[in-house]
């Protein structure tokens, strides 16, 4: 139970950065939609994790360029919206602008070094938080009341925005799990989504005013502006580490390929990598938050939904590979027994005299 709550914990940590938390993502795939209608992204977002870890056990993750490619574009836009929303949620804070957000970027690269147990560690404390800080402020907010259209394909692709990243990282969770286990931390994935999606989009309706990241500014409204951005900005620095894991490592791993810069792919140089791939990132968060989650996660979320569908096609093949196998394992047994049956029943031949 302590390995299946780490990973729904790992998982959690990467899903929830600035775009959730903030509320800005929930208002770009959903808009007005009903709090109710959102929460069942949850039930997708679980499934959709469990098929990934199941992926990971197996070692059925898709490894070609192609893959690796789509899998580096969504994790360095996830980088430099966390990046940019670091920066946000620190200057709206403190009215410092830049040397914050540069601070937490700084602090996030050394635990990327760190490795993924800092990575665990760190969300198994913020997260809590994050999920107290919401609560608080729903529970401030009148009881909502909606009675909108159900709409499937909404819940489908923000399942794909969220799971292209969390579903990576915790594949590799997967081996180390029983399916029970698997079963166990994608229950408490959903439980623990369906309760902060509903929060979430009852906060976001509460916001008229279209601001760039609802829950700081209704948060404001109630007076919890500091409590809120403190949280957010936890949230925002869980999602950045997670994200610079995922490119540090792919861009390792395409170093490590190359004929010059070989050397450059090896643990030894993991930090030059980390702190490069940062300082290439750093510059395009200028861009601004709100620019980079409106017109790059949508793309994402495709490129989510298409990797799922190319890993439930392998674990298709494989399962399908299995079977075959199992009759064909199960044929040669059955002529083997009939063999030795027949030999049995065949009486032995009396030497002559």
């Amino acid at each position: 139970m302590k390995k299946a709550f780490k990973t729904a914990a790992l998982y959690v940590g990467t899903a929830i950065g600035a775009g959730f938390s903030s509320g800005r993502e929930i208002a770009l795939f959903f808009g007005d939609a009903s709090p109710l209608n959102v929460a069942i992204s949850s039930v997708f977002m679980s499934l959709l994790c469990a098929i990934f870890l199941i992926a990971g056990k197996k070692g059925l993750m898709p490894k070609g360029k192609i893959v690796h490619l789509g899998i580096f574009f969504a994790a360095s836009v996830s980088l430099c919206a966390m990046l940019a929303g670091g920066d946000y949620i620190m200057q709206s804070m403190t009215g410092i602008p830049l040397a914050l957000g540069l601070a937490m970027t700084i602090l996030g690269g050394v635990v990327v070094v760190l490795g993924i147990e800092k990575i665990r560690l760190l969300n198994s404390v913020v997260v809590p938080l994050i999920v107290l800080c919401i609560a608080l402020v729903f529970f401030k907010l009148p009881t909502p009341s909606h009675s909108l259209a159900f709409s499937l394909s909404k819940p489908i692709l923000y399942s794909g925005l969220d799971v292209l990243l969390g579903g990576v990282i915790i594949s590799e969770e997967g081996e180390n799990l029983s399916y029970k286990e698997i079963f166990a931390s994608c229950l408490m994935i959903c439980a623990f989504l369906f309760g902060m999606l509903y929060m979430l989009q009852t906060v976001v309706l509460s916001d008229t005013n279209g601001s760039l990241m609802p829950t700081l500014a209704v948060s404001e409204r109630l007076r919890l502006k500091f409590a809120c951005g403190v949280l957010i900005a936890g949230a925002i620095f869980t999602t950045l580490v997670s994200s610079l894991k995922i490119v540090s490592d792919r861009t390792s791993l395409f170093l490590s390929h190359t004929k010059k810069l070989s050397a450059f792919g090896d643990e030894k140089h993991k930090a030059f990598v980390v702190f490069f791939c940062l300082l290439i990132a750093y510059p395009l968060s200028f861009f601004g938050f709100d620019n980079i989650v409106d017109t790059l996660y949508p793309v994402n979320s495709v490129l989510g939904v298409i990797l799922f569908a190319i890993v439930v096609i392998r674990l298709i093949v494989n399962a399908i590979i299995d079977i075959k196998n199992k009759k064909k394992n199960g044929a040669n047994r059955h002529g083997k027994v009939k063999k030795e049956r027949k030999k049995k029943s065949t009486p032995e031949s009396v030497p002559a005299i």
